[in-house]
């Protein structure tokens, strides 16, 4: 008797007991799950749990991929690789937050909005993100999604690309290190290295040279681990920043702090200004904007140095810091500190105060090289403790509630709004002293009559000073986008245009818009100039030119002013909006939180915080989820299915083939002198099962070549390779033969009863 040929796909390499493909799986899936650890880290809180579902996504994705690369035509190859990336990318958007109604077609234009502003924010970016924009942290998310279904695809492709796999891994690897500096860097590299060198190498290793080689590659990692700290030194071997600064030449970049509403010209090179040490983070301020001049916030000329400026909390010793700065590329005649000032020393510039609570330098101005320290009071109350703040308001506070509204004749009216909870009215001024006890009537025939309704009706809705705050920054928010270049206001004011027409602008825009309303509101706030809290560099912040910023402040009795900062996050400066002061301040509940400071409010077509988390958690999002699993599980079944049958038909018999491959997965001993007879004694127990082995020896060796097993004969041996290995050994005997569509047809069609 003929022995069966063994398929030569079949037959095992020498010295080798698995496949280089199983091989080159498991060692990327151990490194794409390493790498999705640290990537998680790239946002904060980080992100593991979905991290690790897009891992296994990207790698079931990378399989499917795999293999569609093996179809005949470049149409069904193609297409099917279309298929699959679609599908893996939509899963991974959902899975990390998105809402499931953007899965809808009518939706994708919508989608790819949100996707091209979110992509656009990246450069300015800082890491790790502490952000509060959804899109922001889905597509940094959904970006490694994406370099682990790329690296999973080019290490499982038909011609497999090991070192196309390893680069996309190791730029993952490196850039999340690089951002988040892990707990343990030595030991995080010597694992890194040593499931690269696995992933390079394991597949062309020979049962016999595989223990050699690891036993150096180990031996070579724990070296390097203990060398490698003695190679840490602190000063580093390149001082590149040294070297780029020596190449600027002694650059530097001055700053015009009042607000003009203009195509905004800052300088956007990248250049680092200063570095600031201080405890936690914070914005760092170098102008109070307080007077509101008609149609600009400039910084105020009539307050006399000396005078109070805040109430200090003494029960928060916290809340007072000493901050150390160094200049950089700054050059600047204010000094740059944080919150309320109390006094500068140690300055390498003589020092005065420029209006209460800043300060600035005497003759020359501040540039690189020089340095000081800075004693500022800088308050951070909780949600709580601002609801609960008295309306008692100092004196030095209420002169925060006047506002110059231009008149049609050329003049200005002067408008002194009534504190927040006062009896006393609002007063209005006109030329020459003239008292308008109407402010009303005043400023509804003046040219910001929709912003004073809009100011009292929020007002009127508010509970307390804080929450008109939220309504206020709510409002100012609204389907608001953020741009360096606003359209012209025309005849209207910029800030008029900005809130009833345009809905575009920047910081400017929504920081003095935001002041305006609340002063119109009776509650003491100011425009602030200077930088957002910058980059991380161990202790220090670094300061650049896309930091320069403008926020508010709003003052709360026995507190002081409080930081609000209602830009957008898709801004340079708060490209990773560390929510310093909106987010710790409120200190409460999420709602609480975004309503503080959110970068886009819950409006469908803002797409911001709420917008996208409010579905995130909806009933059908499940069911998209559920269905998308579903279609990726049968196209991986159907492409599988395709593969096993092109590999056996390959060679020759694939009936037989397949034979073979179903006792070898069942569990049987199969030889390459195996002979249908031997298989018949084999499973000499069920006469179905040799009605199939019959089947094949009379199509290999009868009249009929054309014969093949029936389906009732197949499902006969698939019983027989099951039979006393219970449940387990049923699911291996499917996997071992798996149902063909005749049998499935078979099983549909009705039978028809005996007599």
């Amino acid at each position: 008797m003929t022995a069966i040929p063994a398929p030569a796909a079949a037959r095992p390499a020498p010295g080798a007991r698995v496949s280089p493909w199983m091989l080159r799986l498991c060692a990327i899936g151990a490194l794409g799950l390493f790498c999705a650890v640290q990537w998680a880290g790239v946002v904060r809180p980080a992100e593991t749990g979905k991290l690790v579902a897009l891992y296994l996504v990207a790698m079931v994705g990378g399989v499917l991929v795999a293999t569609a690369l093996e179809r005949p035509t470049w149409t069904e190859r193609w297409g099917a690789i279309a298929a699959i990336v679609v599908v893996a990318l939509l899963v991974m958007l959902v899975l990390c937050g998105m809402s499931s109604r953007y899965l809808r077609p009518d939706r994708w234009d919508t989608l790819a909005v949100h996707l091209g502003n979110a992509i656009g924010t990246l450069p300015a970016l800082r890491m790790p993100y502490r952000g509060s924009d959804e899109w922001v942290r889905i597509v940094l998310l959904v970006g490694g999604g994406v370099m682990l279904l790329c690296s999973a695809t080019f290490a499982l492709a038909p011609r497999p690309w090991p070192f196309g796999a390893a680069f996309t891994l190791t730029m993952m690897y490196v850039t999340a290190i690089v951002e988040h500096r892990p707990d343990h860097p030595y030991a995080d590299g010597a694992v890194f290295a040593l499931l690269l060198a696995a992933l390079l190498w394991g597949d062309r290793l020979s049962g016999k040279e595989a223990p050699l080689a690891a036993v150096l590659a180990v031996g070579a990692v724990v070296a390097s681990a203990i060398l490698a700290p003695h190679l840490d030194s602190p000063r580093p071997w390149v001082d590149y920043e040294a070297i780029a600064e020596s190449l600027q030449g002694g650059k530097s970049t001055t700053f015009d702090w009042n607000h003009s509403y203009s195509p905004l010209d800052w300088p956007r090179d990248g250049l680092e200004l200063a570095r600031i040490r201080s405890r936690g983070d914070l914005y760092y301020k170098t102008a109070n904007l307080e007077d509101f001049d008609g149609r600009e916030w400039v910084q105020a000329k009539s307050r006399p140095a000396g005078t109070d400026d805040t109430q200090y909390a003494y029960a928060h010793p916290g809340w007072t810091q000493t901050i150390h700065v160094d200049v950089k590329g700054l050059k600047s005649k204010q000094f740059v500190t944080a919150g309320t000032t109390a006094f500068v020393n140690r300055s390498s510039k003589k020092v005065a105060e420029a209006t209460p609570g800043t300060f600035q330098a005497i003759g020359k101005p501040l540039r690189r090289g020089d340095g000081y320290d800075a004693l500022v009071y800088y308050p951070r109350p909780t949600m709580i403790e601002m609801k609960a703040a008295p309306t008692d308001y100092p004196y030095f506070a209420l002169s925060k509630l006047a506002l110059e509204i231009p008149e049609d004749d050329g003049d200005k009216l002067e408008v002194h709004v009534a504190p927040w909870g006062s009896s006393a009215p609002s007063v209005a001024i006109g030329r020459q002293g003239y008292r308008m006890y109407d402010v009303d009537q005043a400023m509804a025939a003046s040219r910001y009559a929709r912003e004073w309704e809009l100011a009292q009706e929020l007002a009127g809705g508010s509970t307390d000073p804080y929450d008109f705050v939220q309504h206020v920054m709510a409002r100012v928010q609204r389907d608001a986008r953020y741009t360096e270049t606003p359209p012209s206001p025309g005849k209207l004011e910029p800030l008029d245009a900005f809130l009833f027409r345009d809905h575009a602008g920047y910081c400017q825009h929504f920081a003095g818009a935001t002041a305006l309303l609340l002063r119109m509101g009776g509650v003491p706030a100011r425009v602030v100039a200077g930088f957002s809290p910058g980059s991380r560099d161990g202790k220090d912040h670094i300061i650049r030119d896309l930091d320069a910023h403008s926020w508010v402040e709003v003052y709360f009795p026995r507190i002081g002013w409080v930081t609000f900062d209602p830009t957008p996050g898709d801004s340079p400066a708060r490209g990773q909006q560390t929510d310093t002061l909106a987010v710790k301040t409120s200190g409460s509940t999420t709602k609480d939180r975004s309503a503080a400071t959110s970068d886009r409010r819950s409006d469908p077509t803002a797409g911001g915080h709420a917008d996208v988390a409010s579905a995130a958690g909806g009933g059908a999002t499940g069911w998209y989820v559920l269905a998308a699993v579903v279609l990726l599980l049968a196209l991986g079944t159907w492409l599988a299915s395709w593969r096993r049958a092109r590999r056996l038909a390959a060679t020759g018999d694939a009936e037989i083939a397949e034979l073979r491959l179903a006792l070898r997965r069942s569990g049987r001993t199969v030889g390459d002198d195996l002979t249908l007879a031997r298989v018949e004694r084999m499973l000499a127990g069920s006469d179905g099962a040799l009605g199939y082995v019959r089947a094949l020896r009379v199509a290999r060796y009868g009249p009929d070549p054309d014969a093949a097993p029936t389906p009732t004969q197949r499902r006969a041996l698939r019983r027989e390779l099951a039979a006393g290995l219970g449940l387990g050994g049923r699911l291996r005997a499917l996997w071992a033969l798996p149902p063909r569509l005749a049998e499935l047809r078979e099983a549909c069609r009705p039978r028809r009863r005996a007599s």
